[in-house]
């Protein structure tokens, strides 16, 4: 046997040891279908205008809890599911801190705090479940 062919054997199987290792992030809170834009020039979405300012989108994602978007930067959004995933049989939604210009959510049921800047990580337990966004123009299109 060659070298070469001694060497692939070897690297495909510490490949094959490394990736089968890695743990996947528990999915808690369960998935629901998640389609819809908003338009940033309607004035209920004017706090979104500034960057680390959020809204609670009303009647979407698990339950109905809502999906609050959160502006993370100029030109990019992330959305999370309000449903607090530490309880998911009680489905409760976080409520935003400080009228969602503090960039944090916190659960009223189990006090536990989710920060948006951190990509939704709670101070203790899981984050808060994302969603994919898209900013084009003055419209943010939330899905998954």
């Amino acid at each position: 046997m060659k070298l070469t062919n001694i060497i692939l054997i070897i690297l495909t199987g510490f490949t094959f040891i490394f990736t089968s290792c890695t743990e996947e992030e528990p999915t808690i809170v369960p998935d629901v279908y998640v389609n819809f834009s908003i338009n940033l020039d309607l004035p209920q979405y004017n706090s979104l205008r500034s960057i680390q300012n959020s809204i609670i989108e009303p009647n979407r994602g698990y339950d109905g809890n809502g999906v609050i978007i959160y502006r993370y930067s100029h030109e990019e959004f992330i959305a999370f599911d309000a449903t607090c995933p530490q309880h998911i049989n009680n489905s409760v939604a976080v409520t935003l801190d400080e009228e969602g210009t503090a960039g944090t959510a916190t659960c009223p049921h189990c006090k536990t705090t989710y920060s948006f800047f951190n990509f939704g990580q709670a101070d203790n337990g899981y984050p808060l479940k994302r969603y994919q966004t898209t900013f084009q123009g003055s419209f943010v299109q939330v899905s998954n």
